[in-house]
């Protein structure tokens, strides 16, 4: 079992991507509020595919770290190397892609 401290320092590096991801935003759209309504609107568009996109590779890096971790669990060390260059370069082809 985990325990209450170990817990704590797992979830705290995960809220605080939550908040620069929300805050990022929000100062895109403070850096565009004084050039107009369009603008703004502009950039909350963007935004929120911005937002879809950061989630989404946090997503695939989460996961691949799971399988990782399992592989590693099971002392299947050949099987967790390829499952991390798996995850490598499909988050690599998938962000040149997006590109």
């Amino acid at each position: 079992m985990f325990t209450k401290a170990q817990i704590k320092a797992l979830l705290i590096p995960l809220v605080i991507e939550q908040v620069l991801t929300g805050l990022m935003g929000v100062a895109d759209t403070l850096m565009v509020s004084n050039v107009g309504e369009a603008a703004i609107s502009g950039v909350s568009l963007v935004d929120s595919i911005n937002t879809l996109v950061v989630y989404f590779f946090s997503a695939l890096g989460a996961g691949g770290t799971i399988v990782c971790a399992q592989y590693i669990g099971h002392e299947e060390l050949d099987k967790a190397n390829r499952a991390s260059r798996q995850v490598l370069l499909a988050a690599l082809g998938l962000s040149l892609f997006s590109v």
